[in-house]
């Protein structure tokens, strides 16, 4: 189990994706954008964020710039409907270790979570 941060700005999205994440057994928090994640993340660090790339005032790019900055052993995990490839790797290149496309497939999901909790595992025992 881990605590998981969801970050989206269209509500429909954070809530699939939190009763999905708490189907599995996890602690799920929600945001509706960037400044929101980052209180949340001050006031108990989540150990993975889903993270939307596309949001108002400040992206995904800017919220995993400041999540890597101040908490780095929080792991990342990109979603956006968007398929832009450039930013899809920019997003690996800061860090993210997966990306999921929108709409979100129940399989696409689980599979980025099994290696975020992989990852998580590996810097827990290092």
């Amino acid at each position: 189990m881990a605590r998981i941060l969801v970050v989206d700005d269209e509500e429909s999205i954070r809530d699939i994706l939190s009763r999905r994440l708490l189907q599995w057994g996890h602690e799920v928090v929600t945001a509706s954008g960037a400044e929101a994640a980052l209180v949340h993340m001050r006031q108990a660090p989540a150990e993975i964020v889903l993270c939307d790339v596309i949001m108002p005032v400040h992206d995904g790019v800017w919220l995993l710039r400041q999540i890597t900055e101040g908490w780095p052993s929080t792991i990342f995990v990109a979603v956006s409907g968007a398929q832009d490839m450039n930013t899809v790797v920019q997003m690996r290149k800061l860090g993210a270790v997966d990306f999921v496309p929108k709409p979100i497939g129940r399989e696409m999901l689980h599979q980025a979570l099994e290696r975020a909790l992989a990852t998580l595992e590996t810097r827990r025992s290092s």
